[in-house]
């Protein structure tokens, strides 16, 4: 009997083990039928065995030094995934041939994950076409004036933290913690109208869940990758882009701040809440859809907006200033043009035209997104099959990936890419992606609806630090990207020093 148990366990082991075999055979064997250049899978993860171990951005910027290739192909686990790296072909995908490339390729999950499934960067279409064409009023240049003397007032709330917390006990700045106070104290009055700040309190009413939304823990590392890039397995596993517990808080709070407003009459047309409540009652919903899915979808772009403009910015900001410390000629150049400025203007608070002039602060960030992209690739999904040339066809179903960092460090668009040189963007404008070469806000009808926003509020925050202080580094030059993060961050705490000038 136990041998006659064991014969059928071991017949049943190399029945699953022979079809195992086939499968990835099969699913690996993709690319090269279709004569594209591919990276050797490794059987069930694919190409992501750098998962946990190694930062998303690292690993693309790798997968591009190692490939100099226009295109090849990859596997996210079996699924065979194409990787853009020319600025011909990122141009067809994001523009050109946008119509198959509509929506991401990232798992949204809307019964678990509302608030994570029916954001702008998540939802498919044709829901995603009209909250784009909905929200983008929101983000005219009138609107950003205003919002600029707001963000103002943030940075001298900065500066004063910098002097209180830091210059007065002689220790070196927490430039990441301090970044996202300010970016979480701006987007509190932009999204939802409150005037308290983080900075001068040490808390707020959005730090209190923003905060640990800035710490990247292996758990939220591993559900942040599935959802990016293993949908199968985070739908599966029903991984949720927004903790229930955040969900819960942005809930409360919108709904605190809506039911306060109707109570006394009282409204803002500077916030976001504004703007999405008279949204819902014009809305149109999708056939069979209720006032929940009209909720949700409001609540799901205050949500969006918190964690997109407050990491994405200080992230930023911290890179931006860790290169000015380690570069002082550029550093004092830059110094010297806010101060012509403010001289000029005969203003100590510079206003929006006058941020915007200042044309070396503009090439220093821009320089900064290149070289230290936020978010390391652009996810479509191709949803009907397209040629991308001659040889190769797009199959309706493959995820395609334009590997933005990749680009950003291809010498043949910028020299010397590991170098920080602002000089390279002399003259140009904010919104100029060098005939697709640069694309750190994405670019064509999915292109980041708050680039503005972000731009200004880390203008803000430098043309008020600079003037006081003189930077110098504490951090060595090479940074160590946070494997858990799926956006380009420091392993750990960050600290510069801050001199007074």
């Amino acid at each position: 009997m136990l041998l006659y148990v064991f014969q059928c366990a071991f017949y049943f082991f190399t029945c699953a083990v022979t079809v195992l075999y086939f499968f990835f055979r099969h699913k690996y064997g993709y690319w090269k039928k279709r004569g594209v250049s591919y990276e050797k899978p490794t059987m069930f993860v694919g190409n992501l065995s750098f998962l946990m171990r190694t930062s998303i951005s690292e690993a693309f910027l790798a997968l591009n030094q190692k490939n100099k290739r226009d295109y090849l192909g990859i596997y996210l686990s079996w699924k065979p995934t194409l990787i853009i790296q020319s600025k011909e072909y990122a141009r067809q995908i994001l523009v050109k041939d946008n119509d198959c490339f509509v929506d991401r390729y990232s798992y949204s999950g809307r019964a678990e994950d509302p608030l994570g499934s029916l954001n702008l960067f998540s939802l498919k279409s044709p829901v995603w076409k009209q909250m784009r064409a909905d929200i983008t009023p929101m983000f005219t240049t009138m609107r950003l004036k205003g919002l600029t003397e707001l963000m103002n007032l943030n940075s001298v709330e900065l500066v004063n933290k910098i002097q209180r917390d830091y210059i007065a006990h002689n220790k070196p700045v927490d430039v990441k913690t301090i970044f996202g106070m300010y970016t979480s104290d701006t987007v509190a009055f932009t999204v939802f109208g409150i005037r308290v700040s983080a900075l001068k309190e040490g808390s707020s009413p959005l730090w209190t869940i923003t905060g640990p939304m800035m710490e990247w823990t292996l758990k939220r590392g591993i559900e942040f990758s599935t959802i990016l890039l293993i949908p199968f397995i985070a739908k599966t596993l029903r991984q949720k882009l927004f903790s229930q517990e955040g969900t819960d808080y942005v809930r409360k709070l919108f709904w605190n701040v809506a039911g306060e407003r109707r109570k006394t009459g009282k409204s803002s047309d500077k916030d976001l809440v504004n703007h999405l409540l008279k949204l819902k009652d014009n809305l149109k919903l999708p056939a069979g859809s209720g006032a929940q899915f009209a909720d949700d979808l409001m609540l799901a772009q205050a949500a969006l907006f918190i964690f997109a403009a407050i990491e994405t910015s200080s992230i930023t900001l911290l890179h931006c200033l860790h290169e000015l410390s380690h570069n002082p000629d550029k550093q004092e150049k830059l110094f010297n043009e806010i101060d012509k400025t403010m001289k000029s203007s005969g203003k100590e608070v510079l206003g929006y035209e006058e941020l915007a002039s200042i044309k070396y602060l503009t090439a220093c960030i821009q320089e900064t997104l290149r070289k230290y992209p936020p978010v390391p690739f652009l996810d479509r999904l191709c949803n009907k099959t397209v040629k991308l040339n001659d040889e190769v066809t797009i199959e309706k179903g493959t995820p395609v990936f334009v590997n933005v960092i990749g680009i950003h460090h291809n010498e043949d668009y910028f020299p010397e890419p590991g170098k920080w040189l602002p000089e390279r963007f002399d003259g140009k404008s904010e919104t100029d992606n060098l005939d697709f070469t640069l694309l750190p806000f994405g670019e064509g009808p999915r292109n980041c609806i708050g680039l503005r926003y972000g731009l200004m509020q880390v203008r803000s925050a430098i043309a008020h630090m600079l003037p006081k202080y003189k930077l110098e580094p504490v951090e060595p030059y090479k940074i160590n990207a946070d494997p858990y993060n799926f956006l380009l961050s420091p392993k750990s705490g960050f600290s510069m020093r801050f001199i007074p000038r």
